[in-house]
Order: C-alpha cells, then sequence, then structure tokens
C-alpha cells in the first residue's frame, strides 16, 4: 500500500479522529508519513491516541461547530507547518428518531456538526492550502466524509439523511469553484460501519414501535448488505488516503461509496 499511497511530508487536518473513522485514518495517514494536526471534541480519548501514535503529533480540542475554534485549528497549523495539504472533514453525529417525533432541534444539531462544520472547515482550510500549492508540492485535497444516507432515505434518519444529502452537495459544488486552483474536494459515502457514531440514539424501533437494542438494529442493517458484513474503519481510511493523495491528482467533485454492495441491492 504505501508504494502506492505516498502521503510523505503531506499536513493534514483531520476532525474527529479521537475515534472511529478519524482514528482509523490518522493511524494509516501517521503510518505513510504525514504530519498530523488531530482534532476532536473529545481531549481525553484524542490525547491518549496521539500518545499512542508517538512521533510529531499535534492535537487540538475542537468544536466543529465553532467558527472560533477553526480559526485556532488553522492557526495552530499555519503556526506549526505554514501549510496545509488535506483536510478531512470527519467530524459528524448520528441520530436517530421517528419523523413524526423529531423535533427541529434534532435537524439543527446535525446540521451544525455534519454540514456547518464542515462549510467552515473547507473555508479556513483555503489560505494554508494555496500556501502549500505555492511550494510547488503538488495538489491539495478536501475529503468530506458524507453517508450512504445521503444517497439513500434511512427509516428514523430523515434528519441525517438531509445533513449528509447536504455534504455531497457541498463538495460538488465548491470543487467545481476550485477546480484547477490545485485545491481537490471529495465526498466518501460510507455505509454501516461499526463505530461509536450512534452511541448516543435514541433507541431504533420496530414496526410495532418497540424499542430496537442497537446490536439489534446493527443486526438488520447487517441483513442488508450483500457483503454480510458491517463495515469497519480499516474498510474506509484506505479509500480516504488515496483520495488525500497524489495519486487521485486528476480527481475532484467525485463521490466514492464504501458500503458493502448495500446500495446497489
Amino acid at each position: 500500500m504505501s508504494a502506492i499511497l505516498n502521503l510523505d511530508g503531506k499536513v493534514a487536518v483531520i476532525t474527529g479522529a479521537a475515534s472511529g473513522i478519524g482514528r482509523q485514518t490518522a493511524t494509516l495517514f501517521h503510518a505513510l508519513g504525514a504530519r498530523l494536526l488531530l482534532t476532536d471534541i473529545d481531549t481525553a480519548g484524542l490525547e491518549a491516541f496521539a500518545a499512542e501514535l508517538g512521533g510529531d503529533v499535534l492535537t487540538a480540542t475542537h468544536d466543529v461547530t465553532s467558527a472560533d475554534a477553526w480559526h485556532a485549528v488553522f492557526g495552530q497549523a499555519g503556526a506549526a507547518f505554514g501549510r496545509l495539504d488535506i483536510l478531512v472533514n470527519n467530524a459528524g453525529i448520528m441520530m436517530s428518531k421517528p419523523f413524526a417525533d423529531a423535533g427541529i432541534d434534532i435537524l439543527r444539531r446535525q446540521m451544525a456538526i455534519n454540514v456547518e462544520g464542515i462549510y467552515m472547515g473547507m473555508q479556513g482550510a483555503l489560505p494554508l492550502m494555496r500556501a502549500a500549492i505555492a511550494t510547488g508540492a503538488g495538489t491539495t485535497s478536501i475529503v468530506n466524509i458524507s453517508s450512504v444516507y445521503g444517497k439513500v432515505g434511512g427509516a428514523q434518519f430523515a434528519a441525517y439523511s438531509a445533513t449528509k444529502g447536504a455534504v455531497r452537495g457541498l463538495g460538488k459544488a465548491v470543487a467545481i469553484e476550485l477546480a484547477g486552483t490545485g485545491i481537490r474536494v471529495n465526498t466518501v459515502l460510507p455505509g454501516p460501519v461499526a463505530t461509536n457514531l450512534g452511541a448516543n440514539w435514541d433507541p431504533p424501533t420496530d414496526a410495532d414501535g418497540n424499542p430496537l437494542t442497537p446490536e439489534a438494529a446493527l443486526a438488520a442493517w447487517t441483513k442488508l448488505i450483500p457483503m454480510g458484513r458491517l463495515g469497519d474503519a480499516n474498510d474506509i481510511a484506505p479509500l480516504i488516503a488515496f483520495l488525500a493523495s497524489d495519486a487521485a491528482d486528476f480527481i475532484t467533485g467525485s463521490e466514492f461509496i464504501a458500503d458493502g454492495g448495500y446500495t446497489a441491492a
């Protein structure tokens, strides 16, 4: 893999890096030689992970809904590296609620994290990415994490589906606007992945309105996946690394689904 995916010397900011897809992406980027600034709202988890990685890894406590927090993150990256080659907008939240019972606060909270956070992240990254391009080091890359529920409907995930669909449209529009500038923007749509993204769900319900345990909900999802298993963060991180690398130099405005065949069935 390292012979194909080379991130040696690249500077990357990865949000939501304390767990799940963000953590595995950071692990792979580190192995591929990237210099990292990892962010998460979970300070303790992030610091423990960075200590495990070792080496020159920077961290920042980061609420992606805060413009001031984004400003601080890019200020830290600029002071430490003077440039930015890669931004992985991974931080997100997934909330389950039957639509009839889902107040507007359910939509607004997910919109703030899943969409506004990505919007501010992409805007804030531009000056440092332009600085990287000015060094002649190749194209820079923004990778936004959406979901297959931004492509197909998810029962009891109406608000989440709305936000992840917005991520897709946002990424395409920005990619077109920046095409030819050296800044690429692509979107990854994971299928059901065994992470803690939905750890704070209200319990999904069956057709009779009875609550399902998270295990039962995941088992039901698994039956819908042609490959017969849930995804893993290890299934998604290499795709992100590819899009971040110069191997994807001619790819922008594209979407990549990794779902074990879920949306093909």
